[in-house]
């Protein structure tokens, strides 16, 4: 994708650039030379010109292979450019592997590749160079000696014959210059349809209503609750809820979705009739196995895929999800993922981007709410210091709490937490849970966990295994079960006993732990 929005734009700006005006200004120049010659001496312009169709035809043929030669010269250069970049954003991994030598090897087999294809296109440029010449050459020959003869049979006069050969210069100059340009369009037909492959991709959706929530669904300030106000929140909203999700009016439900089946290809259906609604100030946690459907489940939230005509709805807010501008909607969605996405500008820059219009204050105030403050502060430039790509120079936990401080700063009554924890060792965990604490205030949130301990406070927990919603309940009704989530909680002490041991799990999570393998629960 860089290699088309890069190279091959270069390469289309490079043609425009040196041979664009080429095809207006020389067919003038050619056709006003053309008409004087003519006045001049029909028989020796014809005589002269009489090989040029050849060589044209000639030019044609030995060019219509470059198109094809740049298309294959441009895809790999893209996969050259796509290798290069992987080595160079995984250096990390590259050096613990040892993998420079693999690397290093698969790189150069590929730059053997481009060499050769690119060799085989300058040996096509080449071989119609000479055509250019003699198309050059042959007429000058041919008035000369036509030329000569029409002297002789006093037709034409040597101040004539001088005249000509000056004039036919103006025609013999962009007959020469015709193979080149043919070539060189043949290779930005090449690069131009690789561009509008892109282009031609179907647009996101533009329609749709443009649509304001109701304040009473959002806080419209940057205020936050202590753990206790928090949890006495979540409790009242816990005792509201039933095991199917039935539990809230369809009126005040910012989130439903009516038995919708979705999948991204024909035949391979990834969400399988699922039903469930999510209330106003409701924290959900959805969990399940890797591949059952729950990051698409937030991609159809955001708006980044659609479901079909008859599979089902997705609202939001009381609207379907088909009846909303996307735009409209994502101004009402926050969204923190697993992996932070920062950019190369500043911290404040970067979490300025949550709401393009806020003040430094209210940058700052997202910052200390997130719990990012202190160490962004304990940097040499503090608030301006500039990020490299990807957040590079920070830790996993750095760049999560600026996330969320992004998230914050947007203040969206919708809250979607991607596994915003799972990347992380167990104190980054506890600082990133702190910063989520605080974004879950006077907020719906929906929240993917991998790591279960993350999700106790929720007030809903829904199972999803294989694409369908197999139980919905609290953390303690779930665990009471012999059901999905008691099998997966447990799977999930198994992979962090080691961490329980070394004391870095809450006490109270030890503890239920403890009684789980006992089988007290």
């Amino acid at each position: 994708m860089v290699s088309r929005l890069t190279n091959n734009t270069a390469m289309l700006q490079n043609f425009f650039i040196e041979q664009f005006a080429n095809l207006f200004y020389l067919p003038l120049v050619f056709t006003a030379s053309l008409t004087l010659l003519l006045i001049t001496s029909w028989k020796l312009i014809l005589a002269s010109l009489a090989l040029m169709p050849v060589g044209m035809i000639i030019t044609t043929l030995m060019s219509r292979p470059i198109e094809k030669y740049s298309e294959q010269l441009q895809e790999k250069m893209a996969h050259l450019n796509a290798v290069g970049q992987d080595a160079i954003g995984g250096i990390p991994i590259v050096k613990a592997f040892n993998m420079q030598a693999v690397l290093l090897k698969k790189y150069m087999v590929i730059m053997e590749e481009v060499v050769r294809r690119g060799l085989g296109l300058e040996k096509r440029y080449a071989s119609i160079t000479p055509v250019g010449v003699m198309m050059l050459a042959t007429p000058i020959i041919l008035v000369i000696a036509y030329g000569g003869y029409l002297i002789q049979q006093g037709e034409l006069n040597a101040g004539g014959i001088v005249l000509f050969l000056y004039l036919i210069s103006f025609i013999l100059q962009p007959v020469s210059m015709l193979p080149m340009i043919i070539s060189q369009m043949k290779e930005a037909g090449g690069a131009a349809r690789h561009l509008f492959e892109v282009l031609d991709w179907p647009d996101e959706r533009q329609g749709g209503e443009i649509t304001s929530v109701d304040e009473n669904r959002g806080d419209k300030g940057l205020r936050f609750e202590d753990d206790a106000a928090r949890k006495a929140n979540q409790a009242s909203q816990a005792s509201k809820s039933e095991i199917d999700g039935a539990e809230s009016d369809d009126d005040a439900a910012v989130v439903r979705f009516d038995h919708l089946t979705f999948g991204y290809d024909e035949g391979n259906t990834v969400l399988k009739d699922i039903s469930f609604q999510v209330g106003q100030g409701e924290t959900v946690a959805i969990v399940g196995g890797s591949g059952g459907g729950k990051s698409t489940i937030f991609k159809l939230l955001c708006g980044f895929n659609e479901p079909g005509e008859h599979a089902g709805t997705v609202q939001l807010f009381g609207k379907s999800l088909t009846d909303w501008n996307l735009t409209s909607l994502r101004s009402h969605i926050s969204m923190v993922s697993q992996e932070p996405s920062l950019f190369p500008a500043t911290i404040a820059e970067n979490i300025g981007y949550g709401r393009l219009e806020a003040t430094r204050e209210e940058i700052v105030e997202a910052a200390k709410a997130a719990h990012a403050h202190d160490f962004i502060v304990q940097l040499p430039e503090g608030y301006e210091t500039l990020l490299s790509e990807r957040g590079g120079g920070l830790s996993g936990g750095q760049k999560q709490r600026i996330s969320i401080a992004r998230a914050l700063l947007k203040n969206a009554p919708l809250l979607l937490l991607d596994e915003p924890t799972s990347a992380l060792d167990s104190q980054s965990e506890a600082q990133v849970q702190i910063a989520m604490n605080a974004a879950m205030h006077n907020r719906t949130v929906l929240v993917i966990a991998h790591r279960l301990s993350t999700v106790r406070q929720a007030n809903r927990i829904i199972v999803l295994d294989q694409g369908s919603v197999v139980e919905s309940g609290t953390h303690e009704e779930l665990l009471g079960r012999d059901g999905e989530y008691r099998k997966l909680y447990l799977q999930n002490f198994e992979e962090e006993l080691h961490t329980m041991e070394n004391g870095n799990s809450m006490p109270e999570e030890r503890s239920e732990k403890r009684d789980l393998q006992a089988g007290v629960l």
